[in-house]
C-alpha cells in the first residue's frame, strides 16, 4: 500500500510531538512535516509531497480556517482533515464549506484517526461520531426553530372569532354545539374550521389542535 504523506499543523509543540509519536511507526503513514500556524504551513508544504494535512483551528499568525481557504486554492489536491478541540457546529459547518474533507476532535482514538486519514486521502468525507451528532442536533434544532417561527406567523392570522371556535373545539364540542352556543349556523362553524386548517397548513382537526396546544392558543 502506498504511503500517505501527512503534514501536521498545530500551535502546541507537545501535541505535534504526540501526533508524530502516534503515527510515525505506521507503515502506511509518512510524516511530511509540521508547522505551528497556518502561515508557516503554507510556506513549508511548498515543494514537498503532501497528501493530507491535519489542521488545527485556533493558531497565531494565521488560523486553520484561513489557511485551509488558501491551501484549497493553491494546492487543491491536498486533502485537509481538521483535527481540533472545537466541537461547535458553526466551526464544523464553516470548515466543511471552505473545503476541508473531514473534521475530527482531538479525543479521537488512534484507529479512528488512521481511518479518517485514509478516508480523506481517498477523497471521501469523514466526520467522527461526536461531530456527526453535533451536526445532526444543530440541524434538528434549526429546523424546529424555523417550524416554530412559521407557526407563529401562521397563528397570527387566526381571527378572534376563529380562536373562539378553536377553543370550543378543544373542549370537545361538535360543530352543531358550537353553532348553538355562539348563535351562528353550523355551516359558518365549518367554514371557520376550514379556514384555520388552511391558515395553519394542516389537513385535519387533530393536527390543528396539536399546533394550538403547542403555541398556547387553547
Amino acid at each position: 500500500m502506498q504511503e500517505i504523506n501527512v503534514f501536521v499543523v498545530d500551535d502546541h509543540q507537545i501535541f505535534l510531538d504526540g501526533i508524530i509519536s502516534l503515527l510515525q511507526d505506521e507503515p502506511t503513514i509518512k510524516i511530511a512535516g509540521t508547522a505551528q500556524n497556518g502561515k508557516d504551513a503554507i510556506e513549508r508544504i511548498k515543494g514537498i509531497p503532501v497528501d493530507v494535512i491535519l489542521m488545527d483551528i485556533n493558531m497565531p499568525e494565521m488560523d486553520g480556517i484561513e489557511a485551509t481557504k488558501i491551501i484549497r486554492k493553491t494546492n487543491p489536491n491536498i486533502k485537509i482533515l481538521m483535527l481540533t478541540m472545537h466541537s461547535e457546529p458553526r466551526f464544523i459547518k464553516e470548515c466543511l464549506e471552505i473545503g476541508a474533507k473531514g473534521y475530527v476532535l482531538k479525543n479521537i482514538s488512534k484507529n479512528d484517526l488512521l481511518k479518517a486519514i485514509d478516508t480523506v486521502q481517498q477523497d471521501k468525507s469523514y466526520l467522527d461520531q461526536e461531530v456527526q451528532e453535533k451536526l445532526i442536533t444543530s440541524i434538528s434544532n434549526s429546523a424546529e426553530g424555523e417550524e416554530d417561527r412559521n407557526y407563529d406567523e401562521l397563528a397570527a392570522q387566526i381571527t378572534p372569532r376563529e380562536l373562539e371556535i378553536l377553543q370550543l373545539i378543544a373542549l370537545g364540542l361538535t360543530s352543531q354545539d358550537i353553532a348553538t352556543k355562539l348563535f351562528i349556523s353550523k355551516n359558518t362553524v365549518e367554514t371557520h374550521r376550514k379556514n384555520m386548517l388552511a391558515k395553519l397548513n394542516v389537513n385535519n382537526t387533530a393536527a390543528l389542535l396539536k399546533i394550538a396546544y403547542k403555541k398556547g392558543l387553547v
